[in-house]
């Protein structure tokens, strides 16, 4: 799921992901947009308008959660490296294993929940836009659900690897 291969050009990256990308660039200039029209609202006019800030928080949550996924395909979470770096192939394919379980479990606990949660918001508005909270608040399962089918992508990856790496075959 890298995004480049070793020392050779990027690698193709599938639809989906491309279309993430394009949306949290639209996600990013819609926010800057937002917040320079609160300010200039705020500073020139000295009557910034209520809605920027709000929208801009939405989209800011919604951009929050689909560039999670993202970080997810370009393998671009932190973390510390200097157990991974210390261990055997076979070690760090296991440990890789490890963590994209832990990942996966936080993913399916927070999807599960949000969902949830979901149904007590659709009645509350927001404050300055005719827009329910729900609506808002499901970037959380959105942004979950799309992680998820990303980690579980690399799973699978993971576990390739370790089957390759048992058989002996050093793989990739």
């Amino acid at each position: 799921m890298s995004e480049t291969t070793s020392g050779g050009p990027p690698a193709r990256r599938p639809v989906v992901t491309r279309g993430l990308e394009g949306l949290c660039a639209l996600m990013l200039a819609v926010m800057v947009v937002l917040l320079f029209t609160q300010v200039v609202g705020r500073y020139v006019f000295e009557d910034p308008p209520d809605w920027t800030e709000e929208l801009a928080r939405a989209v800011f949550i919604y951009l929050t959660f689909v560039g999670g996924a993202l970080a997810i395909v370009r393998n671009a979470h932190l973390r510390i490296e200097s157990l991974h770096e210390r261990l055997s192939p076979r070690a760090k394919a296991a440990l890789d294993i490890v963590i994209v379980l832990i990942g996966i479990a936080f993913l399916v606990t927070t999807l599960y929940y949000s969902i949830g949660l979901l149904g007590r918001l659709s009645h509350q508005p927001m404050t300055s836009v005719p827009i329910s909270k729900a609506f808002v608040f499901a970037a959380v399962p959105i942004g979950c659900a799309v992680m998820l089918v990303y980690e579980l992508l690399r799973l699978r990856n993971c576990v390739r690897v370790l089957g390759e790496r048992r058989a002996g075959h050093p793989g990739h």
